[in-house]
Protein backbone atom coordinates (compact mmCIF):
# COMPACT_ATOMS: atom_id res chain seq x y z
CA UNK A 1 0.00 0.00 0.00
CA UNK A 2 1.12 3.29 -0.77
CA UNK A 3 0.42 6.31 1.05
CA UNK A 4 0.59 9.73 0.00
CA UNK A 5 1.78 12.19 2.46
CA UNK A 6 -1.18 14.89 3.34
CA UNK A 7 0.62 16.59 6.48
CA UNK A 8 3.49 16.53 8.41
CA UNK A 9 4.83 18.34 11.01
CA UNK A 10 8.08 17.00 13.78
CA UNK A 11 4.78 15.07 15.54
CA UNK A 12 1.97 13.96 13.39
CA UNK A 13 1.72 12.38 10.00
CA UNK A 14 -1.32 12.11 8.27
CA UNK A 15 -2.32 10.24 4.93
CA UNK A 16 -5.29 7.98 4.06
CA UNK A 17 -5.53 3.90 3.88
CA UNK A 18 -7.50 3.68 1.19
CA UNK A 19 -7.95 -0.45 1.95
CA UNK A 20 -10.26 0.65 4.50
CA UNK A 21 -10.95 3.76 3.99
CA UNK A 22 -9.31 5.83 6.75
CA UNK A 23 -7.72 9.09 7.44
CA UNK A 24 -4.82 7.83 9.51
CA UNK A 25 -3.23 10.07 11.98
CA UNK A 26 0.25 9.41 13.63
CA UNK A 27 0.84 11.03 16.60
CA UNK A 28 4.66 10.86 18.10
CA UNK A 29 6.32 11.85 21.65
CA UNK A 30 5.30 15.13 23.13
CA UNK A 31 3.20 17.51 21.18
CA UNK A 32 2.91 21.06 22.62
CA UNK A 33 -0.37 22.37 22.79
CA UNK A 34 -0.47 24.68 19.27
CA UNK A 35 1.17 21.87 17.25
CA UNK A 36 -1.62 19.52 18.73
CA UNK A 37 -4.59 22.23 17.71
CA UNK A 38 -2.94 23.26 14.81
CA UNK A 39 -3.21 19.17 13.73
CA UNK A 40 -6.54 18.70 14.80
CA UNK A 41 -7.97 21.50 12.82
CA UNK A 42 -6.01 20.06 9.82
CA UNK A 43 -7.00 16.40 10.29
CA UNK A 44 -11.15 17.68 10.45
CA UNK A 45 -10.39 19.89 7.37
CA UNK A 46 -9.09 16.64 5.38
CA UNK A 47 -11.90 14.63 6.41
CA UNK A 48 -13.87 17.44 5.09
CA UNK A 49 -11.94 17.33 1.76
CA UNK A 50 -11.52 13.59 1.48
CA UNK A 51 -14.97 12.61 2.29
CA UNK A 52 -16.38 12.90 -1.23
CA UNK A 53 -14.22 10.44 -2.60
CA UNK A 54 -14.86 8.35 0.57
CA UNK A 55 -18.35 8.56 2.00
CA UNK A 56 -17.04 5.71 4.56
CA UNK A 57 -14.31 7.46 5.32
CA UNK A 58 -13.14 6.38 9.46
CA UNK A 59 -10.47 7.88 11.82
CA UNK A 60 -7.39 5.65 12.76
CA UNK A 61 -5.48 7.33 15.13
CA UNK A 62 -1.96 5.46 15.82
CA UNK A 63 -0.92 7.06 19.26
CA UNK A 64 1.98 3.74 20.16
CA UNK A 65 4.33 6.69 20.47
CA UNK A 66 2.67 9.54 21.70
CA UNK A 67 3.64 10.67 24.99
CA UNK A 68 1.97 13.40 27.49
CA UNK A 69 -1.79 15.68 26.07
CA UNK A 70 -2.31 17.94 28.48
CA UNK A 71 -5.84 17.65 30.45
CA UNK A 72 -7.25 20.87 28.42
CA UNK A 73 -6.35 19.49 24.99
CA UNK A 74 -8.62 16.71 25.25
CA UNK A 75 -11.40 18.72 26.96
CA UNK A 76 -10.94 20.89 24.25
CA UNK A 77 -11.23 18.05 21.44
CA UNK A 78 -14.14 16.76 23.48
CA UNK A 79 -16.15 19.61 23.60
CA UNK A 80 -15.10 21.90 20.46
CA UNK A 81 -13.74 19.07 17.91
CA UNK A 82 -16.24 16.01 18.19
CA UNK A 83 -18.72 18.63 16.92
CA UNK A 84 -16.53 19.23 14.04
CA UNK A 85 -15.97 15.61 13.62
CA UNK A 86 -19.68 14.85 13.60
CA UNK A 87 -20.32 17.53 10.88
CA UNK A 88 -17.72 16.02 8.73
CA UNK A 89 -19.04 12.83 9.10
CA UNK A 90 -17.28 10.68 11.16
CA UNK A 91 -19.40 7.97 12.55
CA UNK A 92 -15.72 5.57 14.12
CA UNK A 93 -12.56 6.04 15.25
CA UNK A 94 -10.03 3.53 16.24
CA UNK A 95 -7.00 4.45 18.44
CA UNK A 96 -3.88 2.48 18.38
CA UNK A 97 -2.75 2.54 22.34
CA UNK A 98 0.29 4.29 23.36
CA UNK A 99 2.78 2.19 24.80
CA UNK A 100 3.52 5.16 26.57
CA UNK A 101 1.81 5.38 30.13
CA UNK A 102 0.70 8.92 29.61
CA UNK A 103 -0.20 8.80 26.43
CA UNK A 104 -2.80 6.18 27.09
CA UNK A 105 -4.30 8.31 30.11
CA UNK A 106 -4.89 11.08 27.04
CA UNK A 107 -6.15 8.53 25.15
CA UNK A 108 -8.76 6.80 27.80
CA UNK A 109 -9.58 10.19 29.17
CA UNK A 110 -10.59 11.06 25.37
CA UNK A 111 -12.35 8.23 24.56
CA UNK A 112 -13.95 8.07 27.97
CA UNK A 113 -15.83 11.58 27.09
CA UNK A 114 -16.04 10.84 23.59
CA UNK A 115 -18.19 7.54 24.68
CA UNK A 116 -20.34 9.70 27.53
CA UNK A 117 -21.30 12.40 24.56
CA UNK A 118 -22.22 9.67 22.70
CA UNK A 119 -21.24 11.40 19.42
CA UNK A 120 -19.68 8.51 18.30
CA UNK A 121 -18.12 4.98 18.04
CA UNK A 122 -14.70 4.98 19.39
CA UNK A 123 -12.43 1.63 20.30
CA UNK A 124 -8.91 1.25 21.59
CA UNK A 125 -6.85 -1.65 19.89
CA UNK A 126 -3.24 -2.94 20.32
CA UNK A 127 -2.32 -3.05 16.84
CA UNK A 128 -2.77 -1.38 13.63
CA UNK A 129 -4.15 -4.63 11.75
CA UNK A 130 -6.68 -5.40 14.78
CA UNK A 131 -7.82 -1.54 14.19
CA UNK A 132 -7.98 -1.49 10.85
CA UNK A 133 -10.20 -4.74 10.62
CA UNK A 134 -12.55 -3.37 13.19
CA UNK A 135 -13.01 -0.16 10.83
CA UNK A 136 -13.68 -2.44 7.75
CA UNK A 137 -16.46 -4.36 9.54
CA UNK A 138 -18.28 -1.27 10.73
Amino acid sequence: MSKELLYETTNVQMFIDESVPCLVNVWNGFIPSIEFRDSIFKLVELLKEYRPKYPKLHLLADTRTLNVVSRNDIQWVTDEINPLYLEAGVQFEAFVLSKDAFGQVAVNRYVTQTLKQGAFCVQMFDNIKDAKQWLKSV
